[in-house]
C-alpha cells in the first residue's frame, strides 16, 4: 500500500476525504461534465458534443438504446448527413467494457455461451474485494470517511434497472420513465446535431418514443457493452493517496471530479448519457441497504428499491408487510411468483428455483412483522408453557413450532411475554422441549464472551493434536471467505479453517457452545452440541455411506476420544439436523442464508 510513515500521508487522506464529503454533498453537473470531456481526451477518444443527464439509470439505459438504433427511424436517402452524423456520435465506446474483449479469460460457460459476458454488468470495484490490507491505517481512515457505494455495490440492486428494462415488472413506471428520457434525449441532443438535421433527428427520437417497450435481448445487449458502472469513491482517493496526491491532468484527476455526480453512464463516440447517484439511500447499522417503510434506493424519477436488510424484496414485503397467515401459508411457489410478477421476466426471481428464494424472502417478512407479532397471528402451535422466567420477574416464557418452510428447516422459538425482555424472542433447536432451559442455550444475554473450550485451548498449543486434524488450519483468529452471522443474534466464533476454504464456528456463549461448519460455496452443516462431540462426530465411520467410512482411530486416540457407535453417529445426526434452523447461517453483505448440507464438512 502507502510507503514510507503513514502518518506522512494523514493529512493528505484528510484533505482528499474533505473534498470528496464537500462534491458529494453539492455533486457539480457542470464540472462533472467538463471530466468527461477530459477523460475521453485522456483515453485518446476526443471530447464529445454533448451530455444527456437521465433521472436513472433505467431512463438512461432506455435513452442509450434508443441512441444505438434511433438511426433506423431517418431515411437515410431523405437525410443522409442526419443518418450519418447519428451513427457516428451514438457508436459504442468498447474499451474496457464487457464483451469486447477485455478482462479475465472467459469462464468455460461464457466460451459456449458467447453472449453470457455481455448479460453481465460492469461491477463497482470494492475496496474489501480487491484485497486492499485492512490494517493499514490510510484504508481505515478512507473507508471509514467515505464508505462503499451500497447502491452501486450490491449486485442485485444495481442489476434491477437492466432487468426492467429487458423485461418490465411496473409497465407504467417504465412508460412514465421512457417518456420523460426521450424528452430529454430530444434536449441534450441538440448540441450534437447541425441545425439542418436536427428536424430529421427530433422525428427519429418521436419515433423511438411512441414504441419504447423492449424488443428482446439482443438488442439491449449493445446497451450493457456501453454502459460503465460508478465509481468507487475510496479507491479513487486511496489511488491518489498511493500516487502522492491528486495529479493535475489525466483519468485518475478527471475521475475524482466525476464520481460524486455520476452513477450508471454510458461512453458513446459523440454522446455520453449519464445518470446521477440515487435521490435518496437508506442503511442499516452496517451499511447494507434497508428502509422499514419505504424504498433503501430511490432515484427522482420514481425509479426505486425496496431492501431488507440488504436483500432485494419485492415492495410490498415491506410496505404494508406480508401478513402471518401469508408467510406460513402460501407456497414456496406462490412467494416466487409474487417476486417474479414484480420484478420481471428477466429477473433474479424468475431465474432462481422457487427453494432457492423463498425461504430467504420468509425470513425477511417475519423480521419485518416482528417475530413477537409472527408467532401470536400466525399462529405458531404451541409446545410448552407459559412458565416463569426465573431470570426476569414478571415474564413468562412460551414454547412455539416454526414451520420448516419458514427458516427452510424446522426449529422453535421460546417467546418471551412481560418482565424487562417483554416480546423478545430466542430461536432454539427444533427438538427442544424446555422453555426455560431452550431459551439459555447459546448464552442469550451474556455480557461476557464465552472463554474457549478447554479442549480447543490444548490444540490450539499443541502441534501433535493440529497435526491429526488433516487438512485444518488451527490459527486464531480465522477468516471466513466472507462476512457472515447467525440469524438468531448469538455471537459467531471462528476457530478454525480447512484446506478447501471451510470455516469451523462455535456457536453462542452458552454452557455448550454448538460447532457449525460452513463451507466456501454456501452450504454448512452443524457438527455437534458442543467442540467435544463435534470431534467425535469428524472421527467416526458413518453406517449409511453419507460420511467417511472408516473411522480415525489415531486422532481419536490423540484426543482421547471414542469414536461413535452406529447407533449414537444416527442419533448425532438427528440432533444437528433439529439445531440446524436455529443456527441459521446468513451472508451479511446481501441477507442470503447458507444452504445447509448435512455432509459437507468432509469433501
Amino acid at each position: 500500500m502507502t510507503s514510507g510513515n503513514p502518518a506522512d500521508t494523514a493529512p493528505l487522506v484528510d484533505q482528499l476525504c474533505a473534498r470528496w464529503e464537500a462534491r458529494a454533498a453539492a455533486p457539480d453537473r457542470g464540472d462533472a461534465e467538463r471530466a468527461l470531456a477530459e477523460l475521453y481526451e485522456a483515453r485518446g477518444w476526443g471530447r464529445p458534443t454533448a451530455v444527456v443527464w437521465l433521472d436513472s439509470p433505467l431512463a438512461g439505459a432506455i435513452a442509450a438504446r434508443t441512441l444505438l438504433y434511433g438511426h433506423e427511424n431517418i431515411d437515410r436517402a431523405r437525410h443522409p448527413e442526419a443518418y450519418e452524423t447519428w451513427v457516428a456520435a451514438a457508436t459504442a465506446r468498447l474499451e474496457g467494457a464487457y464483451g469486447a474483449g477485455a478482462g479475465p479469460k472467459p469462464s468455460s460457460f461464457e466460451e459456449k455461451e458467447p453472449f453470457a459476458p455481455r448479460w453481465r454488468l460492469p461491477q463497482v470495484d470494492s475496496a474489501y474485494r480487491l484485497s486492499y490490507d485492512l490494517d493499514d491505517p490510510d484504508v481505515r481512515a478512507v473507508l471509514h470517511r467515505v464508505g462503499e457505494p451500497a447502491w452501486a455495490i450490491n449486485t442485485a440492486v444495481a442489476a434491477r434497472f437492466k432487468e426492467e428494462a429487458l423485461s418490465p415488472g411496473d409497465p407504467e413506471l417504465f412508460a412514465e420513465v421512457g417518456a420523460r428520457a426521450h424528452d430529454r434525449l430530444a434536449e441534450g441532443l441538440r448540441a450534437a446535431f447541425p441545425a439542418e438535421r436536427w428536424e430529421a433527428v427530433r422525428a427519429a427520437v418521436r419515433a423511438c418514443a411512441e414504441a419504447p417497450r423492449p424488443d428482446g435481448w439482443k438488442r439491449w445487449r449493445r446497451v450493457w457493452e456501453a454502459v460503465r458502472a460508478p465509481d468507487h469513491p475510496a479507491l479513487l482517493i486511496l489511488a491518489a493517496v498511493r500516487g502522492g496526491g491528486v495529479p493535475a491532468t489525466g483519468e485518475l484527476q478527471a475521475r475524482l471530479r466525476m464520481a460524486p455526480a455520476v452513477g450508471w453512464w454510458w461512453a458513446l463516440n459523440g454522446v455520453v448519457v449519464a445518470s446521477p447517484p440515487p435521490a435518496e439511500v437508506s442503511t442499516d447499522e452496517l451499511g447494507r441497504l434497508h428502509r422499514e417503510d419505504g424504498p433503501a434506493v430511490r432515484y427522482a424519477d420514481g425509479f426505486a428499491q425496496h431492501c431488507w436488510r440488504g436483500r432485494l424484496v419485492p415492495p410490498d414485503l415491506v410496505d404494508p408487510g406480508w401478513g402471518a397467515a401469508d408467510i406460513v401459508r402460501a407456497s414456496d411457489e406462490e412467494l416466487r411468483g409474487r417476486a417474479a410478477q414484480r420484478f420481471g421476466a428477466a429477473s433474479y426471481a424468475a431465474r432462481l428455483s422457487a427453494e432457492d428464494i423463498a425461504p430467504d424472502l420468509r425470513r425477511c417478512a417475519v423480521e419485518r412483522l416482528g417475530w413477537a407479532r409472527f408467532a401470536a397471528e400466525a399462529p405458531l402451535a404451541r409446545v410448552a408453557g407459559p412458565v416463569p422466567d426465573p431470570g426476569d420477574p414478571g415474564c413468562e416464557l412460551t414454547l412455539h413450532d416454526v414451520p420448516a418452510p419458514v427458516l427452510g428447516r424446522a426449529a422453535r422459538v421460546v417467546v418471551h411475554s412481560g418482565g424487562a425482555a417483554d416480546g423478545a424472542v430466542v430461536l432454539v433447536p427444533a427438538d427442544a422441549a424446555d422453555p426455560v432451559a431452550a431459551a439459555g442455550w447459546l448464552g442469550h444475554g451474556r455480557r461476557e464472551p464465552a472463554p474457549p473450550p478447554e479442549l480447543l485451548t490444548r490444540i490450539w498449543e499443541s502441534e501433535d493434536l493440529q497435526h491429526e486434524l488433516a487438512g485444518l488450519d488451527c490459527a486464531m483468529p480465522h477468516e471466513h471467505v466472507e462476512a457472515v452471522h447467525l440469524y438468531c443474534g448469538a455471537p459467531l466464533y471462528a476457530f478454525a479453517g480447512h484446506s478447501t476454504g471451510g470455516t469451523y464456528f462455535l456457536c453462542g456463549d452458552g454452557p455448550r457452545r454448538p460447532v457449525l461448519y460452513a463451507d466456501s460455496e454456501g452450504g454448512c452443516q452443524v457438527l455437534g452440541r458442543d467442540l467435544e462431540e463435534a470431534l467425535r462426530f469428524m472421527v467416526s465411520a458413518a453406517p449409511d455411506g453419507d460420511g467417511p467410512e472408516d473411522a480415525d482411530a489415531d486422532a481419536a486416540a490423540a484426543f482421547g476420544l471414542t469414536p461413535l457407535t452406529p447407533g449414537e453417529y444416527r442419533a448425532r445426526k438427528r440432533e444437528a439436523a433439529a439445531m440446524a434452523g436455529a443456527l441459521t447461517l446468513v451472508m451479511a453483505d446481501e441477507n442470503n442464508a447458507y444452504e445447509y448440507r448435512p455432509d459437507t464438512w468432509f469433501r
